[in-house]
């Protein structure tokens, strides 16, 4: 019995570890909310510049999570737009790598998962810009009538260890 019980907080304490370099980020007016990891700052801007919420990482400074927050005609929710594949078509087409940008975007996966019966799409890329390699999660999703767009980037060479991080971060995207 105490050996099951030692394997069974073993696997807890393990499963919890992944999730435990995260940090909670609360948009003041109570809109959004999302997980970070702990080696990130706020990278501010400036009014009307850039994303709603910019961070990056202290080491690899390559490495970020953004916010945009932009306004949305096309319907009630994420999937008025489509199933995850045709959106993150969508999203490669106008927001990754759109037409002159020089940047092309693959959609690696895609998902959709349900908070409070709301909708949330998560997007797996891999970009080009150049030689330069990057890996995206981005999540997506629609309310009152704002497309909520999760971004998070890093090298594709670093992919690897930042994996399971980035998949809790896109996950945690909460939406008022």
């Amino acid at each position: 019995m105490l050996l099951l019980l030692c394997l069974c907080l073993s696997l807890l304490t393990s499963a919890c570890a992944g999730a435990s370099n995260l940090r909670a980020y609360s948009d003041p007016s109570g809109a959004f909310a999302f997980a970070y990891p702990n080696g990130m700052v706020a990278v501010n801007l400036g009014p009307g510049k850039g994303p709603a919420v910019l961070l990056r990482d202290l080491v690899y400074d390559s490495e970020n999570i953004s916010l945009m927050i932009a306004p949305f005609d096309k319907g009630e929710t994420i999937a008025d737009l489509g199933s995850p594949d045709e959106v993150g078509a969508l999203v490669a087409e106008k927001i990754l790598a759109p037409e002159g940008s020089g940047r092309s975007a693959t959609l690696l996966a895609s998902e959709a998962f349900e908070r409070q019966s709301h909708p949330y799409y998560v997007l797996e890329y891999q970009t080009k810009l150049g030689s330069q390699l990057r890996h995206e999660l981005v999540t997506v999703t629609v309310r009152h009538h704002r497309l909520y767009t999760l971004t998070a980037s890093t090298q594709e060479s670093r992919w690897p260890q930042v994996e399971a991080t980035f998949k809790n971060v896109g996950h945690s995207l909460n939406v008022s």
